[in-house]
């Protein structure tokens, strides 16, 4: 009886000398830091990341010059799941230096491997030619509507995206 009471110290004592109650213990979102100045996300697919919002959800541009195509992927807040959203078409205003804004169309991509439809789907297209530039340019998305978000002319550069590095 007297060691187990004494093992119950020691026990005891260790976990109290071990912990400071100044730092919380790490957890997973402890250490992800959301301070939108140096923060950013590695964009699964090597593209350019576009958050949205207070980071509820990012796209994420990737450019198939092989397929002539820029793909556009919807995700969650931590780039780790795709988001099917019910939009079917994506309107993008991008810059020119000498004149009026070029208005690029993404639009919805069926895959028939995950059972993505148009109106049903995570990922858009459009064609690289619509852009004089392919390589770096500014832009407008002027409306994404996620779940029961509305994300409105959001800004940003390519390939940079909007994300803070």
């Amino acid at each position: 009886m007297h060691f187990g009471i004494g093992a119950v110290l020691v026990s005891f004592l260790t976990l109290l000398v071990s912990c400071d109650p100044k730092e919380p213990e790490p957890h997973e979102h402890a250490l992800h830091d959301h301070s939108i100045m140096d923060h950013h996300h590695e964009a699964p697919h090597g593209g350019s990341v576009i958050r949205l919002g207070d980071e509820l959800f990012h796209l994420e541009w990737v450019k198939d010059t092989e397929a002539g195509l820029m793909r556009c992927y919807v995700m969650d807040g931590n780039l780790e799941r795709f988001i099917r959203i019910a939009q079917e078409s994506i309107e993008v205003l991008v810059d020119q230096h000498d004149g009026a804004p070029i208005t690029w169309i993404f639009k919805a991509v069926e895959n028939r491997a995950t059972g993505e439809q148009i109106g049903d789907s995570s990922e858009f297209q459009a064609p690289l030619s619509v852009l004089p530039n392919q390589n770096t340019f500014a832009g407008t998305i002027r409306e994404v509507h996620i779940q029961s978000n509305r994300f409105e002319d959001i800004s940003f550069r390519f390939p940079e995206g909007n994300e803070t590095h």
